[in-house]
């Protein structure tokens, strides 16, 4: 137990994106009604997200363990809304854009190679890794 305890910190960060990544695989292949294990951990975009299960549940774990008062976990309230806002609003404004120069460059028969598509998140997949994340950091928290 004193290993787990040593070391839940990075638990909790590794935790709850391969439970994210697994959720996402499972979302994925139910939707698309393949299964392409690759694919479905690899790629940015999805539900749920991953970056944001990530920080909500080390933040929630500092939060639990320090105190909300402690300075660590305002600087990990402050990095994870900058992360949310992030996968939100700019990954999801950049992926648009891609998508659309992929089809000018297609559509004007242009042999620049179209920009890589990075995917962001809707409002709900961010909200599902926080949940996640949540929750991961909670049986963290209660089995250390």
């Amino acid at each position: 137990m004193d290993i787990l305890n040593a070391y839940k910190y990075i638990i909790v960060v590794i935790a709850s994106w391969f439970v994210a990544q697994l959720l996402k695989c499972a979302f994925h292949s139910i939707k698309t009604r393949q299964f392409n294990l690759k694919e479905a951990l690899f790629t940015s975009g999805g539900m749920p997200s991953s970056h944001t299960a990530v920080i909500v549940s080390i933040t929630t774990l500092i939060g639990l363990t320090q105190g909300l008062k402690s300075p660590m976990f305002g600087l990990a309230f402050a990095v994870m809304l900058i992360i949310f806002y992030d996968a939100v609003k700019v990954r999801k404004s950049v992926g648009d854009q891609a998508v659309l120069i992929g089809k000018l460059l297609k559509e004007q028969g242009s042999k620049l190679k179209a920009p890589r598509v990075v995917r962001g998140h809707t409002i709900a997949e961010a909200f599902a890794g926080a949940s996640v994340g949540i929750i991961i950091a909670l049986v963290v928290f209660i089995t250390t």
